[in-house]
């Protein structure tokens, strides 16, 4: 242990070791201040959001970025790391790219503490969610319900279908499924809804009305409120942004 701290002492304080992400394929690099300002990223979160000029990027917040509930969403988080000391491990949450395109990440967030100990930002990394599927085996237990899901996801699937289709019980499945993607079956089902409904509103002129029933929403309003829940503004106002 003396020989490790000696060692971490001994580290140049500004070394940029942002750049070792530079060359980690799909990880998304970032460092906040107490005031939510990004004061440090790699080239692959700058491309995210446009910033050719990294110079251009520091002191930005969530909120000059996103849709407002995103980034107060975002804020929370932080703030919540920041008072607790704590981690927060594999949030699963959407980011929407400038054309309005929207992907799922998973991200993980830590504390950053001073030399006198005193929490002074959060840092974290940022991953593509859609890898976890892929880094599933292809005989994974819930293969069989991930295959059904992406062909039936406008469909009701009744979560026992699912349970039964991999040989496991309801609560198996669950903790399963959970396990792997991070998220429960109910929630991930949603959130394909959510994404194609984003693809519908940005290259037809289809009512909202008939996409939210043909994505398997039970009415319009409940289409409008989970699209809100997860993308951070209601459909209307994502067409008129990004159409």
């Amino acid at each position: 242990m003396e020989m490790r701290k000696r060692f971490l002492d001994e580290i140049e304080t500004d070394q940029s070791f942002q750049l070792l992400f530079d060359h980690l394929p799909g990880v998304l690099f970032f460092a906040k201040d107490l005031e939510g300002r990004l004061l440090a990223a790699n080239r692959a979160l700058l491309d995210l959001y446009g910033y050719k000029d990294e110079k251009d990027f520091w002191g930005v917040t969530d909120f000059e970025l996103l849709p407002r509930s995103l980034a107060e969403k975002f804020r929370q988080d932080d703030l919540h790391v920041v008072e607790s000391g704590k981690p927060m491990l594999e949030i699963v949450e959407v980011f929407i790219s400038r054309h309005g395109i929207p992907a799922w990440f998973l991200t993980n967030k830590i504390p950053i503490f001073s030399k006198d100990g005193k929490t002074i930002g959060v840092m974290g990394t940022i991953q593509n969610y859609d890898q976890q599927r892929e880094l599933l085996p292809p005989d994974s237990d819930i293969s069989p319900a991930l295959n059904f899901i992406g062909a039936n996801f406008n469909r009701e699937i009744p979560i026992p279908g699912l349970a039964e289709k991999c040989g496991l019980s309801i609560r198996q499945f669950e903790r399963k499924f959970k396990e792997h993607l991070k998220t429960p079956p109910q929630q991930y089902i949603i959130k394909m809804r959510v994404h194609a409904a984003c693809d519908e509103l940005r290259s037809s002129k289809k009512q909202i009305s008939d996409i939210a029933t043909e994505l398997g929403f039970y009415d319009q309003a409940a289409f409008s409120r989970q699209f809100k829940k997860h993308m951070g503004m209601t459909p209307m106002y994502y067409r008129k942004e990004y159409r």
